[in-house]
């Protein structure tokens, strides 16, 4: 008996495996298994034709499932984003002015638009430079080219300001605090480096005073001097 049980949980345990490992053949099948669209959705949408990305593909099958006109608006302005993404700015353009002429609005079909050309264009000047041979004109080309770099500089991000920390009471006061203590210490400087001078200053007067007083007394006695020599003529007088 215990044979036959053993062999019945074994076979159980090999059965259950089997089917987990279909199940999973299966899925991955499923995953793998290409989108293909159907040919009325491929009339509706022409701008599919020939794309083979799959989720290109998958946005378009859902278009075409018909859901909402703003799920469908959403997923159309997706696909041209993902036009853009493939290198196919062109595309990417066009469905983004078709959803503009029927009065569709969003940030992302600017960008698509504003990203799209500017592909385009780099694309005009790599070929006019690299095969043509030539620059922009300075009557045609180059002014256009022009405003719109200057446009760009206008509209460029404003600089990143998330590390700079924010101004509050504390960081004032410590601000202050900062400002008058290097003042005090600016003054303190001051007071020791003019100590010094004020003495050698001193030190200086005294030396003068000390050197003209002698000759002060020296133009006193010679004043002395002269005022008591004796006349020549005194012996002839006695």
């Amino acid at each position: 008996m215990r044979r036959i049980l053993k062999k019945g949980i074994l076979i159980s345990v090999l059965y259950i495996m089997i089917c987990l490992v279909d199940s999973s053949v299966y899925a991955s099948d499923q995953q793998i298994k290409p989108i293909k669209l159907k040919s009325k959705c491929i009339k509706q949408n022409p701008l599919v034709a020939n794309q083979t990305d799959q989720v290109l593909l998958g946005l378009y099958q859902q278009i075409c499932d018909k859901p909402s006109v703003q799920q469908t608006n959403d997923l159309l302005a997706q696909a041209a984003m993902r036009m853009y993404e493939l290198k196919q700015p062109m595309n990417a353009l066009t469905l983004a002015n078709q959803l503009q002429q029927q009065n569709v609005r969003g940030a992302t079909l600017t960008d698509i638009v504003f990203l799209s050309s500017i592909e385009i264009a780099n694309g005009a000047l790599q070929h006019m430079k690299g095969e043509e041979m030539r620059y922009l004109s300075n009557d045609l080309t180059y002014p256009p080219a022009k405003q719109l770099s200057e446009n760009i500089r206008i509209a460029q991000p404003a600089p990143d300001t998330s590390n700079i920390k924010a101004i509050t009471d504390e960081s004032l006061k410590k601000e202050m605090q900062q400002i008058s203590n290097t003042r005090r210490i600016s003054n303190k400087q001051r007071v020791q480096v003019s100590q010094p001078v004020r003495k050698v200053v001193n030190q200086t007067v005294n030396s003068k005073r000390q050197t003209t007083a002698p000759t002060g007394v020296n133009k006193q006695s010679n004043s002395v001097v002269q005022k008591t020599s004796a006349s020549p003529f005194d012996a002839l007088k006695q």
